[in-house]
């Protein structure tokens, strides 16, 4: 842990931050949504169903929440929610706003993820 957040964190801030930098340029040079934009959301939702792989596996390694894992599934599972619903979209609204929409999904699945965090190691019952 680097300051008190783990790599899934850190991981997520490095793709969540280029994804969201790639969609805010090709949304201001009024780009509609091409394999650059979709494809740094599809590369967040990858990670995001790493990370479910990994919130698997975590309890059965021994590491326990802290907090309540109800909360914990339910922000994860919003935050895959994010990425495939703007992906979607973007499909259905071939504009340079659903680019724009495409670049609000990195932030949003920092915060997720950072609140994810809290939750695990922090946030007592």
């Amino acid at each position: 842990m680097l300051w008190g957040y783990d790599g899934w964190f850190w991981a997520s801030v490095v793709i969540g931050t280029l994804s969201c930098l790639i969609c805010l340029v090709q949304a201001l040079r009024g780009r509609e949504p091409d394999d650059f934009s979709q494809g740094s959301v599809l590369i967040l939702e990858l990670f995001l169903l790493v990370y479910v792989v990994g919130s698997i596996f975590l309890p059965i390694f021994g590491a326990e929440a802290s907090g309540s894992v109800l909360e914990y599934w339910g922000y994860l599972l919003t935050a895959l929610l994010i990425p495939a619903g703007t992906f979607i979209w973007s499909l259905v609204e071939r504009s340079r706003w659903s680019t724009l929409i495409l670049a609000a999904a990195g932030p949003v699945v920092i915060i997720m993820v950072y609140r994810m965090n809290y939750i695990w190691y922090y946030q007592n019952i």
